[in-house]
């Protein structure tokens, strides 16, 4: 399944960064509960606070963790909403995707964490 691509159809029909990643991906997750509320955790992206909830529900270290806020932050140069909405040469849906797919490779094991 492209994880990607439903987490962008999520938030193209209406849901915010957050529940559109954590949607996109709750096939796989046998342990999900609740998609957090973004910018509820020092201002960070949904998509972001998304994808490091799904990976520590699936077990995944603090490692990976941090594995996926560096290539984020490499990639768009930032973990924070208003920071990321303020940089015009990318959008949400962008987020929305790259957060997915990132996890997506990291439960996969694509990368080695």
């Amino acid at each position: 399944m492209d994880f990607e691509t439903t987490a962008r159809n999520n938030h193209r029909n209406g849901m915010n960064c957050a529940a559109a990643v954590y949607n996109a991906l709750a096939e796989i997750n046998t342990n999900k509960t609740i998609p957090p509320m973004p910018r509820s955790e020092g201002g960070k992206c949904g998509a972001v606070l998304a994808a490091e909830q799904i990976l520590r529900e699936m077990g995944k270290t603090q490692e990976t963790i941090d594995a996926f806020d560096k290539q984020f932050t490499e990639q768009f140069g930032s973990l924070k909403c208003s920071e990321l909405r303020g940089i015009l040469r990318n959008k949400c849906n962008d987020y929305v995707g790259t957060a997915a797919s990132l996890v997506t490779a990291m439960i996969e094991n694509k990368h080695s964490l």
